[in-house]
């Protein structure tokens, strides 16, 4: 890791650097992608204006998702058509991660035991009903469970629960583990990392890509815009419009108990997740809302919201009550309007091409990386294209 690597010491280029391709955001999606075009025998330099993993990706709670969300009942039955193809992509993503698994030199305590979705009530669980059809209708294979299957599967679950959902497949990783890990493949892959280097401008110039940062100028062939909820920033200085932003969230962590979350665990009516580390600790999130400082800019945690999400774990979880609270957190997660990737070229600017993966963006990176590798080498994508392409939002210019 880059512990000890500080702002300070990160020396001006003696010259300016060439690489065929310029991958700008040091989280999972920039890392995998450095990983799987350096594995290809590219070129490739990376850049973070921070540490690696130091955002997004090192600050989410570890989630491994395929099912769709909690917000499901209140998604438009447009919105829900055009986002539910993007099911079986997070599988695949799911299965790129377990095969990530064992080519790493570290152990990112991955399990996919499945995700539970606890219904409280009969509304809730015909939401579920619905929701299920159209998982499987799209390749995920997830099912109603009773009461009774639901206390076999999760004893320490309230007995007021009335049954819920099991997607087989979902689990966990440890991030603060699984993107430094990536990012030494990388490397040893030949890639070239350089944290603490901030991007300030970026313009096209006789065929090629000038990058102006922090540390010098690098002029790269193809550039890859993988910075996460900040991808829409960098487009400006590219000079086009992406509709792609951040959003402050909430995590929680107790302190260690004996083994016994063994799934990913969600609430049908609230936000939720809920899942245990391998030390034992107890982590809590959902997407619940954090807050920006206003000097630094970086997430903060909000009394309000800790509150709120523990009492949700309590109301679900109330075996928990006794654990203390051992840290709190706040991170980012990005956001495109119809929750769908953009990994793909950038109409009218040859050469640039963007690769991010918003609120399931853990979970799709790897295999986000994947894809944009297959795009620049002229493969045979895995994907469709358009469904995943910037062009389909109007703003982009």
């Amino acid at each position: 890791m880059t512990a000890a690597f500080t702002q300070s010491s990160a020396e001006p280029f003696a010259t300016p650097l060439t690489t065929d391709v310029l991958i700008v955001g040091g989280g999972i999606a920039g890392c995998a992608t450095a990983y799987y075009l350096a594995r290809e025998g590219l070129e490739v330099t990376l850049i973070e204006r921070d540490d690696i993993s130091s955002q997004a990706s090192g600050a989410n709670a570890g989630s491994i998702h395929m099912q769709m969300s909690y917000l499901f009942a209140t998604r438009d039955p447009a919105w829900i058509a055009t986002y539910a193809p993007l099911l079986p992509i997070l599988k695949t993503a799911i299965l790129t991660w377990l095969e990530l698994a064992r080519e790493i030199d570290a152990d990112i305590e991955l399990t996919t035991n499945g995700g539970i979705m606890i219904a409280e009530t009969e509304e809730q669980f015909e939401v579920l009903k619905r929701k299920v059809e159209i998982e499987n209708r799209h390749q995920i294979e997830s099912r109603i469970i009773d009461r009774d299957e639901l206390l076999r599967l999760a004893p320490y679950v309230t007995p007021t629960a009335i049954g819920g959902e099991f997607c087989p497949l979902e689990g966990k990783s440890n991030p603060l583990v699984a993107t430094f890990a990536i990012r030494r493949m990388a490397e040893r892959a030949g890639a070239r990392v350089l944290p603490f280097t901030e991007l300030a401008g970026l313009e096209e110039q006789n065929g090629k890509w000038s990058a102006r940062t922090s540390r010098g100028v690098i002029q790269a062939a193809r550039v890859v815009i993988a910075a996460g909820g900040w991808c829409g920033s960098v487009a400006s200085l590219a000079g086009f419009k992406l509709p792609v932003a951040g959003r402050p969230i909430h995590m929680n962590v107790t302190e260690p108990t004996e083994p016994m979350v063994n799934h990913l665990i969600y609430a049908a009516g609230l936000a939720l997740t809920f899942k245990q580390g391998k030390t034992g600790q107890l982590i809590v999130g959902g997407g619940w809302p954090a807050a920006l400082d206003p000097r630094s800019g970086r997430p903060v945690s909000v009394r309000s919201t800790v509150q709120q999400n523990l009492w949700t774990a309590l109301r679900f979880v109330p075996g928990l009550a006794h654990l203390r609270l051992l840290r709190t957190w706040a991170g980012m997660v990005n956001e495109t309007p119809d929750g769908r990737p953009v990994i793909g070229p950038v109409p009218g600017k040859k050469g640039l091409f963007v690769n991010t993966f918003p609120g399931r963006g853990y979970t799709g990176g790897p295999y986000s990386g994947k894809i944009i590798t297959a795009m620049l080498q002229g493969k045979t994508l895995p994907i469709d294209p358009a469904f995943v392409g910037i062009d389909r939002f109007a703003t982009v210019s």
